[in-house]
């Protein structure tokens, strides 16, 4: 039996009834920004601009005309999509990595796959981490070299290591710290470890707002990684962020229109190691 009950304040698992009593102060109209985290507006509102060089090219089709192809990035997909998927698509586009590895693999792999093969010739070795792979990975994908069907943390750090300037480590993860856990590695063991220059991706993450209420309250989920993320950025001159799906949407509204039409949604974070 668990040493305490879910919503205890010695569990992780979150306490609705707690929450919900306090969810004007959590989730207020306009989010503060984090204290000793530079969330780098200047960048965002550069990446915005320099995006619109390819942003147009964007082509996908919308899920009900590619029934027949279940290889074929589409949206509306519920998983990886809208601005964080034309993100993506403008930063492989922009920054030509010579190697990818994704932790947690689904759409955004057929994405990226898709980009690799049909703009960047093929070059980008692309290996997906994934201890469930969906069954659109059998086969795998052209334009993805490898799939590694194992948990992250049973992986281990070498793959990480040989990630060099440039290069990308895209993270959907489990979302969840514990014991254990692939969060914990990713943050605690391989982010520290990366050469400067690597770009890192982490999804589900909303920057300077807290998690949707509805994924708390109704959906009931206890996820933390957002946290372990401000607190490894705070005060730090190791990472600098570049672009977050999120905040930009709150603070470059006006950008996101011209570069992206003012697509609604998404919770992408983008930032690169510096040191």
């Amino acid at each position: 039996m668990p040493g305490f009950p879910d919503g205890h304040f010695y569990s992780p698992v979150i306490d609705v009834a707690d929450l919900s009593r306090r969810k004007e102060a959590i989730w207020p109209g306009l989010p503060s920004l984090p204290a000793g985290v530079d969330l780098n507006l200047e960048a965002q509102r550069s990446f915005l601009a320099q995006a619109q060089s390819v942003a147009g090219d964007y082509d996908y089709p919308l899920s009900e005309s590619v029934d027949s192809s279940p290889h074929q990035f589409c949206e509306p997909n519920g998983l990886f999509e809208s601005l964080d998927a034309r993100t993506l698509y403008c930063m492989l586009r922009m920054r030509e990595p010579a190697q990818m590895i994704e932790v947690g693999s689904g759409y955004s792999s057929l994405l990226a796959a898709d980009v690799n093969q049909r703009w960047l010739g093929g070059k980008t070795e692309i290996v997906c981490i994934e201890p469930y792979p969906p069954d659109f990975f059998t086969p795998l994908p052209r334009g993805i070299r490898q799939l590694i069907p194992e948990r992250a943390e049973a992986v281990g750090i070498e793959p990480f290591l040989g990630l060099g300037p440039g290069d990308f480590l895209f993270i959907d993860s489990s979302h969840v710290s514990k014991t254990g856990s692939d969060v914990n590695f990713l943050y605690l063991e391989v982010l520290p470890r990366l050469a400067p220059g690597v770009v890192i991706h982490v999804h589900d993450i909303f920057m300077p707002a807290e998690y949707p209420q509805s994924w708390v309250l109704e959906e009931q989920r206890s996820w933390n990684e957002q946290y372990l993320l401000q607190a490894l950025l705070m005060y730090s001159s190791a990472f600098r962020v570049f672009f977050g799906s999120h905040f930009a949407q709150l603070y470059l509204a006006k950008e996101v229109e011209e570069t992206f039409g003012g697509l609604q949604g998404g919770g992408s974070f983008w930032f690169e190691k510096t040191a």
